[in-house]
């Protein structure tokens, strides 16, 4: 990697869906979901932004100022997300963590199964 770039190589910070629910006790922070659409409807945490992984580019402008902690399924793309966000400048932590078996079960609040529209 360090062949990439001429700049110094950055790490990203990085948590749990247990860790998100501690943060939202003490403070506020944008929570962007990037996973795709079918996997939104399917469900998702209540009151996050979604921008699927795909669209973010063109769509960098949405995102509010601030904390912003970006999760998609199990990190992979949420690393992916929170790198491109990362280099705007923005504050940004990566959830590394398995959606499906963690958020619901700490306690973070989950919106399931939307009709399509």
């Amino acid at each position: 990697p360090e062949e990439w770039t001429d700049e110094p190589l950055a790490t990203l910070p990085t948590a749990t869906f247990a860790d998100l629910a501690q943060v939202r006790h003490h403070r506020e922070v944008t929570v962007l979901d990037v996973r795709r659409v079918n996997e939104w409807r399917d469900g998702h945490l209540v009151g996050v932004l979604h921008i699927p992984l795909h669209d973010l580019l063109k769509r960098m402008d949405e995102l509010p100022d601030g904390e912003i902690w970006v999760h998609c399924a199990s990190g992979y793309r949420s690393s992916i997300a929170s790198s491109l966000i990362a280099a705007t400048g923005r504050r940004v932590v990566s959830i590394n963590d398995t959606y499906a078996t963690s958020a619901a079960k700490v306690g973070l609040p989950v919106e399931t199964a939307l009709a399509a529209s």
